[in-house]
């Protein structure tokens, strides 16, 4: 990145400067969402956003094993 591109990407000065959401917008996310397992591929109901292998994988013994 040069110099020239840094500066259509400002940096946050503090946390002052930081948009955190309000109540509100958190309330608007959604619970779960539908996503791909990374193990099977297939679509599984995720309940949070960090949830990237589903339960029925989870539940092998290879998963398991690492």
């Amino acid at each position: 990145m040069s110099l020239r591109d840094a500066t259509k990407f400002p940096m946050k000065k503090n946390m002052s400067d930081v948009a955190f959401p309000t109540k509100d917008e958190e309330e608007q996310i959604p619970a779960q969402k539908t996503r791909k397992c990374l193990f099977c591929s297939q679509d599984f109901p995720s309940e949070w956003a960090g949830e990237r292998v589903c339960k029925k994988c989870k539940a092998t013994a290879a998963w398991r094993q690492g």
